[in-house]
């Protein structure tokens, strides 16, 4: 029988436990796994360079864009028609925790959406007990 403890976790895991208030995102994931972290832009910005960044965002805090798409623990995907760009953090680790920012290039100031990121130890198979 499922406890709704586990439900919650699975839930959670499926969702990326992704809410969203007062302009802020809060994405909750777990260490050693993947999380998704969606931000989604204005209309007229389909074709803009996207790109999520850590800390404070200076030019060296950048994780990568849509222009380089892949690396080897973020990847980002742009669907234009949702208006909506994700980013996969792979393999959580404890230092992974903290402030990002999800942001869309343009001429003067880009836009800016902060996100926070917790993550916390998978717990949900430790007390599993086989029959």
């Amino acid at each position: 029988m499922w406890s709704f403890q586990n439900l919650l976790s699975i839930l959670c895991t499926l969702l990326s436990c992704v809410t969203s208030a007062a302009g802020v995102i809060h994405v909750f994931g777990y260490e050693g796994r993947d999380v998704q972290v969606s931000c989604s832009y204005e209309s007229g910005y389909e074709d803009y360079e996207k790109y999520l960044c850590k800390n404070n965002c200076g030019n060296s805090d950048v994780l990568l864009t849509t222009s380089e798409r892949n690396k080897t623990k973020y990847s980002i995907y742009d669907d234009k028609k949702t208006r909506i760009f994700t980013t996969t953090i792979s393999d959580l680790r404890s230092i992974d925790a903290g402030k990002y920012w999800c942001g869309v290039t343009k001429t003067g100031k880009d836009f800016y959406t902060e996100v926070q990121l917790e993550t916390t130890k998978d717990s949900c198979c430790e007390d599993v007990i086989k029959l």
